[in-house]
């Protein structure tokens, strides 16, 4: 939406250094004790952190022990859980002039730069970050640290971003960066990240028929769907292409491998995937794009309906839920989630977007892509 209005977004991706074996014993209590927790639960808590030793072992041969007097247990269940109320607090210190979102030690601060006043703000926000990272004693590992500049204002060019600094020393400019493993860039593009993604699907596709001994196609195509599908289908709502050379070079890995199973590859595509029972993967991406859009519209996500979708209150066909595409000037805005699959919900019948449960989404809309022919016929 900042790109759509001709504003830019900057971000800044925090990385905190050894977080999890940072965790100060004494200070983790203290919050604990501030979100509730006491009485015996607390002592056990208490108990659990304190007095622990580690050693290393190589070969049989172990080191002597070495007290722990930081940080919680990783590996066990409790341990992310104690990190989590460590480190919730975090997003108090900047107030309501900035957006933050955490998942686990990684932090992500950002500002629709609409005004010069933005830019300020977040420096203010960087240096808020840093001396809580000091009071409550998590170093922030400044190398890992990076400032990513999403969109161009119309009245600056790329050379002119804002340069932002944390604990006085300057954060380095990305055009791109991992963001929970999705590659993102400074015009939402996700070319890369696809890139990238088919690279390493192909690799273990090849893989796969190296080491498999067994030709039977079900035993080959069930290793493609556990060890390469997810790679291709990981978030794809976020990235989901609309550009045929994208959607081609994905659809590129399947057609490929199940060329070479057995004796299909004098069927064409569509033939050896029915043959197999599986879905084109565009096919299985609209259906995931759909699935998240009905969870949003019936609540059953913590996201809010009206910052992603309108409902078409006054149209006179269609289902009840039907929704109205809102204008794009930009590619990055017509072709993302809250857009490209707005034509094929409002296609779908009453049945289908009213389903009393996600799972009996999945079931009805399966049969309505059965009965009207799927919504595509590119392969």
């Amino acid at each position: 939406m900042a790109i759509h209005n001709s504003y830019s977004v900057d971000v800044a991706y925090i990385d905190f250094c050894k977080a999890f074996d940072s965790v100060c014993h004494s200070k983790l209590i203290r919050k604990l004790e501030s979100v509730g927790i006491g009485g015996k639960l607390l002592s056990w808590i208490n108990d659990y952190l304190s007095n622990r030793t580690q050693r290393v072992k190589v070969g049989n041969c172990f080191s002597s022990l070495s007290n722990v007097c930081s940080g919680v247990p990783q590996g066990s269940v409790l341990g992310p859980v104690l990190f989590l109320i460590y480190i919730n607090d975090l997003i108090d210190v900047f107030g309501n002039f900035l957006s933050v979102k955490l998942f686990a030690d990684d932090v992500k601060v950002y500002a629709v730069l609409d005004s010069d006043v933005k830019v300020h703000l977040l420096q203010e926000g960087l240096s808020r970050l840093k001396n809580w990272s000091e009071a409550w004693q998590l170093d922030v590992s400044i190398h890992k640290c990076s400032m990513l500049h999403i969109g161009c204002d119309v009245k600056r060019t790329a050379n002119e971003c804002h340069s932002y600094t944390l604990g006085g020393i300057q954060l380095s400019d990305v055009c791109e960066t991992t963001d929970l493993g999705i590659i993102i860039d400074s015009k939402l593009r996700f070319d890369k990240h696809i890139t990238s993604m088919v690279r390493k699907a192909h690799i273990r596709a090849a893989l796969i028929k190296r080491c498999f001994k067994s030709r039977d196609r079900d035993l080959l195509f069930r290793a493609f769907v556990v060890f390469v599908r997810p790679l291709l289908e990981y978030c794809s709502s976020v990235w989901n292409p609309s550009y045929y050379c994208d959607v081609d070079k994905i659809e590129s890995v399947q057609r490929r491998f199940t060329k070479n199973i057995g004796t299909l590859s004098s069927l064409t595509y569509l033939e050896r995937l029915d043959v197999l029972h599986a879905e084109p993967l565009e096919l299985r991406r609209l259906k995931c794009d759909l699935t998240m859009m009905f969870r949003i519209i019936h609540g059953y996500c913590a996201l809010d309906r009206s910052s992603f979708f309108t409902l078409h209150n006054s149209c006179t066909r269609g289902n009840k839920f039907k929704l109205r595409k809102q204008f794009s000037r930009v590619n990055c805005r017509l072709f993302s989630f809250t857009n490209r699959c707005i034509d094929a919900w409002n296609s779908l019948s009453d049945d289908v977007v009213c389903a009393p449960s996600v799972q009996v989404f999945k079931c009805r809309l399966v049969r309505f892509l059965l009965s009207n022919g799927g919504f595509t016929n590119k392969f």
